[in-house]
């Protein structure tokens, strides 16, 4: 039995070495956020006064397609100074793209960078480890097998006892008595010391400009557990085995927390809604693709949906 953040980072590690994000899971990623996002780009752009190149860096890039989406959108006047990098476990299957191969964030060495890094469902792919309250309302570290089978293991007050699981268990209750304090026996949370790091390292690859993270997330206020398994597009049971991609909401209010000016937003908010086209006043397929866009971003703004998505966003200024 090991650790959750342990066990999740090995069968994540097995996952992605034979499988594609398109194959598991559907994300927001199209031209309509590809639009917003140069929105954000062109806005940044112009703060800085147009300087002569300007980065993008997407962490958990996948094969690249919002970079390449975003390049080709880009007006000429702003895309000969783009500089794209893509940040992933795989290799970019695109040529095109600068690209850094490693495990975010400890695992990838860049440099900070006048423009926009951005990561899209990636903060809530990091691993956590999973805490639970007991029957006589000890908070414990919950311990996982390959199969999903769970048991509770030692207290979080056991220090010794946690870090012979890499747990620091002193971290851990601290951030657990901050941002998600268990009170009811059977309580769960999901420890999401490992996201507020991923955000301060997000933030720090801004030299001049904006980091922006795209995630499924809560606050204290909504706060339950959300640790699933994805195959082939269909929730699942959490294995740890390599099998399923594991993902759990992140705690959005604790990473904001960490990087002074960080701000909260719903995707709703950001983004802009769309009037469907009257009947009349336009040709068939003209009007066709003006409904399947509206139908796109209603479906992005959906606040059942990708509209309850946070967004976590910092302006950064040398």
């Amino acid at each position: 039995m090991r650790s959750w953040s342990a066990a999740w980072a090995s069968a994540a590690d097995l996952f992605w070495a034979h499988q594609s994000p398109s194959d598991h899971f559907r994300t927001s990623i199209g031209d309509e956020m590809a639009e917003r996002m140069l929105t954000e780009v062109a806005d940044v752009d112009k703060r800085l006064g147009h300087p002569p190149e300007f980065t993008i860096i997407d962490v958990g890039a996948g094969d690249g397609d919002l970079l390449r989406r975003l390049r080709d959108l880009a007006p000429p006047e702003l895309a000969h100074r783009l500089r794209l990098v893509g940040v992933d476990l795989r290799p970019s299957p695109d040529d095109t793209l600068d690209w850094v191969i490693g495990t975010a964030p400890d695992g990838v060495d860049l440099s900070p960078v006048v423009g926009l890094v951005m990561a899209h469902e990636w903060l809530d792919e990091i691993p956590c480890d999973v805490v639970e309250c007991d029957a006589g309302g000890v908070v414990r570290l919950v311990l996982v097998g390959g199969d999903g089978a769970e048991t509770l293991g030692p207290p979080l007050a056991e220090t010794a006892a946690c870090a012979e699981y890499d747990v620091d268990a002193l971290a851990a209750s601290d951030w657990v008595n901050a941002w998600w304090p268990l009170r009811v026996p059977g309580e769960r949370a999901e420890v999401g010391i490992a996201r507020d790091h991923a955000w301060r390292w997000l933030a720090g690859l801004v030299r001049d400009g904006v980091a922006l993270a795209t995630d499924y997330g809560h606050t204290m206020e909504s706060r339950r557990p959300t640790l699933v398994g994805y195959r082939e597009g269909r929730l699942t049971a959490p294995r740890p085995d390599g099998t399923v991609n594991l993902t759990a909401h992140v705690s959005v209010d604790s990473c904001a927390a960490q990087v002074p000016g960080s701000t909260l937003y719903t995707q709703r908010e950001m983004l802009p809604s769309v009037t469907p086209p009257p009947i009349d006043g336009a040709d068939g397929p003209a009007r066709a693709r003006a409904l399947a866009r509206a139908s796109t971003v209603a479906r992005l703004r959906d606040p059942l949906g990708p509209g309850a998505f946070r967004w976590l966003r910092v302006e950064r200024t040398s």
